[in-house]
């Protein structure tokens, strides 16, 4: 049987299960008046805020909730005693296609190691002897801290037992091992949610108690008999999933194994079936589980089918003897507090090459303050931006002398290959392919090789990246390069001539002083060569220049994304210094800033700021000048269409949100470039206008932009991958 297709995996986890025992916690005496199922849906589940509030309005209060995948997301933050209103607001507040999309947030990896001008979007870990898959498609470090963030403080107020919460829950999950469906009732609160969201092929399978869990939706999507289990007065169950494909959807290999696999778990789920007294099935019509959009329309379908079944349900709880209002039962107060907890152990369990003490060093939480929760998840994020495990997790646990944490890894494997391609209207097709080495020499180093092909450059680099014995605030990087660069050069019309061929190799050296996540010090030096080769129609002296350079610069950056953010800055300086002291063909000093502000307008219009800046003096080699033009600087010219010793440009652009991915951007911008600092003027800017769309598609964004110039030409420009 085939193990490749995502769905087909599903129809094997779909064979044959009998229902694994529940653990006992410390039962509450009160006897529930009203209990909800929640099933799984992923996107449709947001539904599940609607039918809460609908409740709410009522002032019908939810005693105990059995839920699975996305209900157990939604129902076990609201279980820990969070309003609808502060639900809401927390789904609305998190990007869920970046959630689900497996891509780091690009915020929490070090400036020094984001990858924005040669991104990848695919690979796989190997070792010297074997490649290895992950065990799911996508990371899994944004869902991780994002129960975390939510469950934690009040798992941990719980004494890890779920009966204990201010709203009694349990979530169901799969055990990999044998197919038995699990009822999660105590333990690691986000962790628990977190094996029932665990959605197979997609995300890898949960560790609990030596089983490996995957989202219940494999035997029991809607846990009826969970629920019923809490003998409430009042069962109500809310039904999201998908509904039935039609035949046209399996007329395909991948539509006939995704039906059989939907059959085979409609069978399975016969095992676990039982009826609700009220079941309340919202109409969501046929959107898709992963489509992260349009919130309103589905939490608005959840409140009204719950609002029609209020006068069942009220009907029902009357015959159970609960007439008028009902208050909230009393909650439990907390055994113990997470945040402001005393700090008093820190260890780490799970590494293996990965000395604890460079774990420890990375995670950087001490021991004997209070414990703050928004410093524990940057120090998560820290040790997943090292690119040296698979997983990471925090535990919290209470001992005599207060709050001990325990960081839960598992390392990647020692080598990884990435791939990228991309294209665009000055380069055409271009391919990347990264090799990565990390933890080079047991300290957390990373040796990476890179190689790029495309017209405009062809080449590669070996490098080494890591923090300074016994000055951990001090980082280095060695870099070995070999590059031709072939930039376009335009005739005073704007037609192109040729491209030029700059043969560019060396070393690179510096020091590096990161700040945080948002900001990098550097200070280096540069010692190579570059070749101008002779090409038909461009004015270049033909030989080979010997370069020593010293470079400085600082970034400050915190962007979510790069190439089209929606909030965030960055401002990079960096200087040259190239002098004959050392051996270089050409003194000069070069200095160059760039800048970009994204801000949001409301919920679906983005403002975008950009600007770029250039000097330079002495004899700056044609080949180092700055290079301005179009799309996003100057619209209607090619890029990098003018070239000078001094530059000047910036750009205003408007982002709208037309449907789900697809944007419609409009944007102007001026600037121009200059021989000398003394001709630098605002009276000679050349400017255009651009208009067009972008659709932020898996493999990087689809832009199509349009831009006229006032020389009165236009330029269509095209672009496919993070550029």
């Amino acid at each position: 049987m085939s193990r490749s297709p995502a769905l087909a995996a599903l129809v094997l986890l779909s064979v044959g299960a009998a229902t694994a025992s529940p653990q006992t916690g410390n039962a509450r005496t009160d006897r529930p008046r009203l209990a909800l199922a929640l099933s799984g849906g992923g996107a449709r589940g947001i539904a599940h805020i609607g039918a809460l509030r609908a409740l709410e309005e009522a002032e019908i209060p939810v005693d105990a909730i059995a839920a699975n995948s996305m209900g157990a997301v939604v129902g076990g933050i609201y279980a820990t005693g969070k309003t609808t209103a502060e639900l809401d607001q927390i789904v609305r507040s998190v990007g869920w296609d970046s959630l689900f999309s497996g891509r780091p947030d690009r915020r929490n990896l070090p400036v020094a190691r984001r990858q924005d001008r040669f991104r990848t979007f695919a690979g796989a870990d190997f070792s010297w002897s074997e490649l290895r898959l992950g065990a799911g498609l996508l990371a899994e470090h944004r869902i991780n801290r994002y129960l975390i963030e939510q469950l934690a403080p009040a798992g941990y107020a719980a004494g890890n037992d779920f009966d204990r919460l201010p709203i009694r829950f349990r979530c169901v999950a799969t055990d990999l091992d044998d197919g038995e469906r699990v009822i999660l009732d105590r333990g690691d609160l986000p962790l628990a949610v977190r094996a029932s969201m665990s959605i197979p092929v997609a995300f890898p399978p949960v560790e609990w108690e030596g089983h490996r869990l995957v989202d219940g939706l494999v035997v029991d999507n809607l846990p009826v008999d969970v629920a019923r289990a809490f003998e409430a007065d009042v069962l109500v169950a809310v039904d999201v999933g998908s509904p039935p494909l039609e035949p046209d959807d399996y007329r395909t290999a991948l539509g006939v194994a995704e039906q059989v696999s939907n059959l085979l778990m409609v069978r399975r789920y016969e095992d676990y079936a039982a009826d609700a007294d009220v079941l309340v099935k919202p109409d969501l019509g046929r959107h898709l589980s992963t489509r992260y959009s349009d919130f309103e329309t589905l939490i608005e379908a959840g409140y009204e089918a719950m609002k029609a079944a209020i006068p069942e349900i009220r009907e029902k709880l009357v015959a159970a003897g609960h007439g008028g209002d009902l208050p909230r039962r009393t909650r439990f107060g907390p055994e113990r507090v997470l945040e402001g907890a005393t700090i008093a152990e820190v260890g780490v369990r799970g590494n293996d090459r990965l000395g604890e003490r460079v774990l420890r060093r990375i995670f950087n939480i001490p021991v004997g303050p209070g414990f703050d929760l928004e410093k524990g998840l940057r120090a998560l994020d820290k040790i997943e931006a090292t690119g040296l495990l698979e997983h990471a997790w925090m535990e919290f646990e209470p001992v005599p002398e207060g709050l001990r944490i325990t960081l839960v890894v598992r390392e990647a494997p020692a080598n990884r290959a990435d791939v990228g391609a991309a294209f665009t209207e000055w380069e055409k097709a271009r391919g990347v392919l990264r090799l990565r080495n990390r933890n080079t020499f047991g300290s957390g180093e990373e040796t990476s090789l890179l190689l790029v092909a495309s017209e405009a450059n062809l080449g590669g680099a070996l490098g080494l990246r890591g923090e300074m014995p016994f000055f951990h605030h001090v980082a280095y990087r060695a870099d070995a390069y070999i590059f031709s660069d072939k930039p376009r050069f335009f005739d005073e019309e704007g037609d192109k001539v040729n491209r030029a061929q700059f043969d560019r190799r060396g070393v690179t050296l510096a020091l590096q002083a990161p700040l945080e996540r948002w900001g990098l010090l550097e200070a280096g030096l540069r010692l190579g060569s570059v070749s101008t080769g002779w090409k038909p129609g461009l004015a270049l002296t033909e030989g080979t220049d010997d370069v020593r350079t010293f470079l400085a610069g600082i970034v400050y950056d915190d962007l979510d994304r790069f190439l089209w953010p929606e909030s965030g800055r960055r401002l990079a300086v960096y200087g040259w210094w190239s002098t004959d002291g050392l051996g270089a063909t050409h003194p000069f000093w070069r200095v160059e800033g760039e800048g970009r502000l994204a801000q949001r307008m409301g919920q679906r219009m983005v403002l975008q700021l950009d600007a770029s800046a250039g000097l330079s003096g002495d004899d700056l080699p044609i080949y180092d000048w700055f290079r301005v033009g179009g799309p996003y600087l100057i619209p209607g010219y090619h890029h990098e269409e003018l070239k000078g010793p001094q530059a000047l440009a910036g750009a205003v652009s408007v982002r709208y949100r037309v449907v789900d991915n697809l944007d419609a951007v409009a944007r102007v911008g001026s600037g121009n470039v200059y021989a000398s600092r003394s001709d630098i003027t605002l009276d000679d800017l050349r400017w255009g206008v651009g208009a067009g769309l972008v659709y932020h598609s898996r493999v990087g964004p689809l832009a199509l932009e349009l831009g006229w110039q006032d020389q009165g030409a236009s330029l269509l420009s095209v672009s496919l991958g993070w550029n």
